[in-house]
Parts: structure tokens; C-alpha cells; sequence
């Protein structure tokens, strides 16, 4: 490394000087004094510099043995910032509600837990520019503080041993603040109590397939939904604490959209609490951006893999007088074939857009009867469709909640401010005392 080089000048630069004064034909002590100590710095610094590699190892080795490491502690950092935007997210929601309400005490005491969260928020953020900076940049600050510590004259010498300490102390204590804030800090209350509950499940094709990304709307007593939420790419998804306030016993409606199409899953009614699967009978998820919609009485299966990729081949068996069959893909995905009982079929697709994304169908009838139906294509990624979900709260007993809630948030202001800080203190603390053991240098007395 450059700095190393020109570092381990400068101690060939120091040593000579030292010697220059040391040798000097000047009858001062202060001079000869002046010599050693500067004799003494050259030697010390060209340790460091011949050490550099090993003091690198060296803090890597003591990660190791005392069982922490950096993505664990990244991966623990990341899990204590989405509590805090979650939480923080679902009292903006909150907030919303109440401003529309008129309900101006209670819109006073979110934004007062609002700004709880949001001091820890910043604690979490300095944390994370710390962090980022001695993980990524630790063998740059070891190279410039050895550099430092090898001017001539002490120039750069307390500067430099400080700079070498962080280097060592930080990134080896850093990862064990989770061991240290699991000591002191006691357990999270959950933003939640006896009088709520959550709906939690996952939205599944005729199949039992999961679709990704669906659309979820709760209703009650209202052609409006009181709640929208988008599941994930599995399609699981979360009505509940802390951004909606479902209390145990109420009923509601699902509804599911997807790629347009509005459709009734089952179950359709349920109570609070309630956790399962929503299943669609009228969707089959074909992967990769391309899906199919039937309505009508059928029964439907998937046939043996053909072996060729990305060809499906599906048994269909008409019950009823007729079905519609409707095939839907994202326009980024190419459909070379659709063959029905060997016969090719040309489909006409029409095209729409719904939430960003631009859908193509390609519709048809089918009269009683068995049909094998194969399906040859090019797929893409099913993107999440850009939906402003809607949280459902009740406005008239929310002031409990709220009281838990900024209970929560003086425990996050302990946990994640108040530790840290500690913690981080402590860090400095060792560094300033290993500092002025690496620079402190050797008093010797000229008799």
C-alpha cells in the first residue's frame, strides 16, 4: 500500500534526524533527548508498518473467538431499523386518521411518540454511518494512522495512535453491542394487547399455488374497503398491529384482485383473530408473469412435466355447460404456443394497464368436454403492483392503544439510543487508553 511506503520513509526520515540530534556536537540534554525519542518513534513505527498485515488478521482472529461477526450484526441493526419504521409508519397512519377525525388531543400524543421513534431512528442511523465506515474503510484509517505516527518530530504522532486504536477497538468491539444490549435491556412491549388480534394468511391459486403480490381488501358493512394491503412475492400478508387495529371478534370480508380481476377466495367471512390460507378457485398461477382465469363448472389439473422448459400442459375437464377461460400476462412475456387437444389456437390479445402494469388477455369459451391445453412461453418477473394500502383503525378506541404505544417508545429510546450510546462511550474510552499506550512513548532520562 502507498501509505505504508511512504510511511515507512518518514521512519527512515525520523531515525536519521534522531541520530543527526542524538550524535550532534550541541551539549544540550533537551537535544540528545529530542534524539532518542525520536530514535525510539522510527523503531516503533516501523513495527507498526511491519505488523500492519497481522494487526488486520489479528482483529478478524478475535471476532472468531468470541463468536460475533459482522453480518450478524448488520442483519441485527437492519431488524431493530424495520421495527422502528414499522412502528413509525403505523402511527403516520394513525395520525392520518385522527387529523381526519378532528380528534386533536389524540393527534397531539402520536406526534409526540412520533418523535420518540424518530430520535431513535437517528440513533440507529449514526450507528449505521459508524458502522459502515469502520467495516469498510478499517485498513485505510490503520494505514493513515501508522502514516501519522511515523512524521517526524511527533507531528502526527497522538493523531495517528488514535486513529490505529479505532481501527482495532472498533471494529472488533462494534459487533458484540448486540451481547451488550441483550445484558441491560429488557424485553420490547408488542404494540398489541388482549382487545386485538391480526389477520394473517396467504392467497393461493385453484392449485394451492401461491400468487405473488396479491391485492387484499377488507370490508365491513361497506361496499367500501375499510383496509387494502399488498402480500409478498409468496403472497403472505398482515392485517393487524401495529398498522391496523383489528379488535377479536369482529367480522370481515375478503376480496382478492390480481392482475386486474376482482375475485371472492375462500373463506370470504372470518373473525378476528384468524390465520389460513385464501384460496382462489377461479385463478391458476402459471408462473413467471402469466396466469389463467376460469369461471365457469370444471375440473382442472396439471398434466406429467413435459420436459421441455417453460411448457405447461394442463387437463381440463368442462362440468358445466361452458367455461370462459382467460390467459393473462404481463406484456414482457412472450406466448409462442397455446395448443388445445394438439390443435393450435390463435389468440387475439388485448391489452390494459391496472396500477403500472401493462396486462395483455387473450379470452375464450369452451363448450362441455375433457381438453388437454398446452401453454409454451418466455416468462418474467410478476412485479408488485404500485397499490396505496389503507390501514383500518377505530377512531372511538384507539386512546388505550396509544398509551401502550408510547410505552413501546420510551422502551425503543432505551434500547436504542440510551445503550448504544453507552456502549459507544465505553468503545471511545478503550480507544483513548489504547491510544496512549501506542503513543504515549518511552521518557528516558539523560543522566
Amino acid at each position: 500500500m502507498e501509505l505504508l511506503s511512504i510511511a515507512y520513509t518518514l521512519s527512515l526520515l525520523t531515525y536519521s534526524l534522531g541520530a543527526v540530534l542524538y550524535g550532534s556536537p550541541i551539549p544540550l540534554k533537551s537535544v540528545k533527548r529530542w534524539g532518542i525519542l525520536m530514535m525510539y518513534d522510527s523503531l516503533a513505527s516501523a513495527v507498526l508498518i511491519s505488523i500492519y498485515s497481522l494487526i488486520l488478521k489479528l482483529g478478524d482472529y478475535l471476532l472468531e473467538v468470541l463468536g460475533v461477526s459482522w453480518p450478524y450484526f448488520t442483519a441485527w441493526l437492519t431488524g431493530r431499523t424495520a421495527s422502528l419504521v414499522t412502528s413509525y409508519l403505523a402511527l403516520q397512519s394513525i395520525a392520518t386518521a385522527l387529523r381526519a377525525s378532528g380528534a386533536d388531543v389524540l393527534l397531539e400524543l402520536v406526534k409526540h411518540i412520533s418523535s420518540l421513534i424518530a430520535t431513535s431512528l437517528t440513533a440507529i442511523k449514526m450507528i449505521y454511518i459508524i458502522s459502515a465506515v469502520v467495516y469498510t474503510l478499517r485498513d485505510k484509517i490503520l494505514a493513515l494512522g501508522v502514516l501519522l505516527y511515523s512524521t517526524p518530530l511527533r507531528i502526527g504522532k497522538s493523531v495517528g495512535a488514535a486513529m490505529i486504536a479505532i481501527s482495532i477497538v472498533y471494529y472488533v468491539g462494534l459487533p458484540l453491542m448486540p451481547s451488550f444490549a441483550y445484558i441491560f435491556e429488557t424485553p420490547t412491549p408488542l404494540m398489541t394487547n388482549d382487545k386485538y388480534g391480526s389477520l394473517d394468511g396467504v392467497v393461493t391459486d385453484i392449485l394451492g399455488k401461491p400468487i405473488p403480490y396479491p391485492v387484499v381488501r377488507l370490508y365491513k358493512n361497506s361496499r367500501t374497503p375499510v383496509a387494502v394491503t399488498v402480500g409478498d412475492e409468496e403472497g403472505r400478508f398482515h392485517i393487524g398491529p401495529p398498522q391496523s387495529l383489528v379488535q377479536r371478534g369482529e367480522i370481515f370480508e375478503f376480496e382478492v384482485v390480481f392482475m386486474g380481476y376482482k375475485v371472492r377466495p375462500e373463506p370470504h367471512r372470518v373473525e378476528v383473530p384468524w390465520s389460513g390460507e385464501l384460496r382462489v378457485y377461479s385463478i391458476l398461477y402459471l408462473g413467471e408473469g402469466l396466469a389463467l382465469m376460469l369461471v365457469g363448472i370444471f375440473e382442472l389439473s396439471i398434466s406429467s412435466n413435459t420436459n421441455i422448459p417453460e411448457q405447461i400442459e394442463l387437463s381440463l375437464n368442462v362440468v358445466g355447460s361452458e367455461v370462459t377461460l382467460s390467459f393473462l400476462r404481463l406484456s414482457s412475456v412472450n406466448v409462442s404456443e397455446i395448443s388445445i387437444n394438439t390443435e393450435g389456437v390463435s389468440c387475439r390479445w388485448d391489452s390494459f394497464s391496472w396500477n403500472e402494469l401493462e396486462i395483455e388477455e387473450c379470452r375464450m369459451q369452451l363448450n362441455t368436454g375433457a381438453y388437454i391445453i398446452r401453454v409454451a412461453y418466455t416468462g418474467a418477473s410478476y412485479l408488485r403492483p404500485h397499490i396505496d394500502e389503507k390501514n383500518y383503525i377505530n377512531i372511538s378506541d384507539i386512546a388505550d392503544y396509544l398509551g401502550l404505544v408510547q410505552t413501546v417508545a420510551v422502551s425503543y429510546l432505551y434500547s436504542y439510543l440510551l445503550l448504544p450510546s453507552t456502549y459507544l462511550i465505553a468503545l471511545s474510552t478503550a480507544s483513548f487508553a489504547l491510544s496512549r499506550f501506542i503513543g504515549g512513548g518511552l521518557r528516558l532520562r539523560i543522566v
